[in-house]
């Protein structure tokens, strides 16, 4: 008598379930890699939009020159409040000096 020979399902089973989980580790590396190239890419383009941004709108040199113009005038300002305040001092100190004076003649 023949007997026909017996098929283990439950080590099939086993070996079918490391193929799964070995492909949906795959695919699950796979998606990671291209999520970061993905991201890389669009931060790239939107660097690119930013550098674009920038250069179109570059200060110009009449631009600069206004901004020297208002530094200069601002300049001149504190030179005049510099002198203004040389002056007040030279004042007090001569009121100081005479008050000072006033009292050793008592």
């Amino acid at each position: 008598m023949n007997q026909a020979p017996t098929t283990d399902y439950s080590a099939m089973q086993f070996w079918f379930n490391i193929g799964q989980y070995a492909i949906t580790v795959i695919i699950g590396v796979y998606v990671w890699i291209s999520n970061r190239a993905n991201a890389r890419s669009k931060d790239v383009e939107k660097l690119a939009c930013r550098v674009v941004r920038l250069e179109s709108s570059s200060i110009s040199h009449a631009d600069l020159g206004k901004v020297y113009e208002r530094i200069n005038f601002v300049s001149e300002q504190m030179c005049k409040v510099s002198g203004t305040v040389t002056g007040i001092k030279g004042s007090v100190d001569m009121i100081q000096e005479c008050l000072l004076n006033k009292g050793d003649t008592k």
